[in-house]
């Protein structure tokens, strides 16, 4: 290659974009994290291979999808590189198990852990970003909105946090929901039923996406007549790949240990989670619903756009059943194919999800994500760390500080949300309440400015 080719390439924006993410990912990984939930993935495959299965012994309260990637990731640690130990109890930072949020562990898992956890985030993260920049340029032939697509998604904080950071598996999320629509897009209807059935025993949100799916087949298929073939190939996709997933928890009766994540939140005594859900939960599956009802009156021709779009809606409504940071990002990646194929004016929609968001998950962690820099590297004080969260917690005008804080930027996020529900039912509104419709465009159109016409 000639000096002059070199040159190019590393002035490609693509190859900027892709370089920048990944170095910014790579600085976080092995350095900052949040204690407690990477805790039990190494709890997880400690069970597993003292001779367990996920749900012997306490510590996974999942559906099965997450436990079986987490015994793969082990698989392939253990045959390419001994990490030692996954984690050390510190004596020294005990004192962060007592605070008043109680989600806290002294015991900090190792950098050699953390970098085998969160390179498959992290690889997710750029393969989800390849589809999004395949879908944009697909949708609209512009590889330079794909491209902007890409950047969108490698630099939405949200993303970037719960990969190289917190080490939750929303990002697996996304990129199964957006699969399984792919595969709807492209006529490949058992493949499609198979992906939803393995996106929903991952986490349960892209269930609410079925009305809008079965919606989409028959008005794709109604007019060649063959909508009930389609139909059966989806379903019978789905229920294959659910008896496989299941099969082991069925050989055990294990299956109520599956949901217990879901049932558990319904009681007990964590109020908030309980009132979120039974109130909540029943309008999102109604918005569900509608939104597969407009699917169902959507002309054959304006299918493919509709669906996208009515998904990002519904999944948007899905996520309303709880204000936790990461579960936003399976909405995030057809929120960017909308912004760039449809309406640039829920950019902002973009803005504020995506840093309310991170806000509120590194808010609530806030300095125990220095653990590892103190446990492993003495380069930050474990009292200093347990001080310091300590006087976050501290009452200000009653209210303890950091969860005021946090709450605020959950509202935030929750109310980015809730606009991007609100907009989907712009046209509905329009019919039935135009002063309600009116009032919902004036905030969706405020701030944007006009697109040019130059754009390739």
């Amino acid at each position: 290659m000639k000096p002059l080719s070199v040159l190019s390439f590393f002035k490609n924006p693509l190859v900027i974009i892709v370089t920048a993410a990944l170095l910014i990912r790579l600085v976080l990984m092995p350095l900052f994290v949040y204690d407690f939930d990477i805790y039990h993935w190494a709890l997880i495959i400690s069970n597993i291979n003292s001779g367990n299965n996920l749900y012997n012994l306490d510590g996974y309260y999942y559906t099965p999808v997450w436990g079986y990637i987490l015994g793969f990731i082990q698989i392939v640690q253990q045959a390419v590189v001994d990490i030692g130990a996954y984690g050390l109890r510190f004596t020294s930072l005990l004192g962060i198990e007592n605070l008043v949020y109680p989600y806290h562990v002294a015991t900090i898992v190792s950098s050699g852990f953390m970098t085998v956890m969160k390179l498959p985030l992290i690889l997710c993260d750029f393969v989800v970003g390849y589809l999004i920049y395949w879908l944009v340029k697909d949708r609209t032939g512009s590889k330079k909105k794909a491209t902007y697509g890409l950047a969108l998604w490698l630099f939405c904080p949200i993303i970037i946090y719960m990969s190289a950071v917190q080490s939750m598996f929303d990002t697996f999320s996304a990129l199964l929901l957006l699969l399984t629509i792919i595969m709807f897009y492209k006529d490949k209807y058992f493949l499609g039923g198979m992906l939803f059935s393995t996106a929903v025993l991952l986490k349960f949100f892209p269930v609410f996406c079925i009305f809008v799916i079965l919606a989409y087949i028959f008005v794709k298929h109604k007019e060649d007549g063959l909508w009930k073939k389609k139909m059966l190939e989806t379903i019978l996709g789905m229920a294959i790949m659910a008896v496989v997933l299941m099969f082991p928890l069925i050989l055990n009766g294990q299956v109520g240990d599956a949901f217990s994540f879901i049932f558990g939140r319904t009681g007990g005594s964590n109020i908030y989670s309980t009132v979120f859900i039974l109130i909540n939960g029943p309008i999102a599956m109604i918005c569900a619903a509608f939104f597969g009802y407009l699917m169902y009156r959507t002309p054959a021709g304006d299918a493919n756009r509709r669906m996208f779009m009515y998904v990002m809606f519904t999944a948007a409504a899905a996520v309303l059943i709880s204000p936790t940071p990461q579960y936003v990002i399976i909405v995030i990646p057809f929120l960017i194919l909308h912004i760039l194929a449809e309406d640039r004016a829920f950019m902002k929609l973009w803005v504020i999800i995506g840093i309310a968001a991170f806000l509120s998950a590194f808010l609530i962690n806030n300095l125990s994500l220095l653990t590892t820099l103190s446990g492993y590297y003495n380069l930050v004080s474990p009292e200093w760390i347990i001080s310091g969260m300590q006087w976050l917690e501290s009452m200000i005008i009653g209210w303890n500080a950091i969860h005021l804080l946090t709450a605020i930027a959950q509202i935030i996020q929750y109310i980015g949300v809730i606009l991007l529900v609100a907009f989907g039912l712009i046209e509905w509104y329009n019919e039935r309440i135009p002063q309600l419709s009116n009032f919902i465009l004036r905030i969706k159109e405020w701030g944007s400015k006009e697109e040019t016409e130059n754009e390739s």
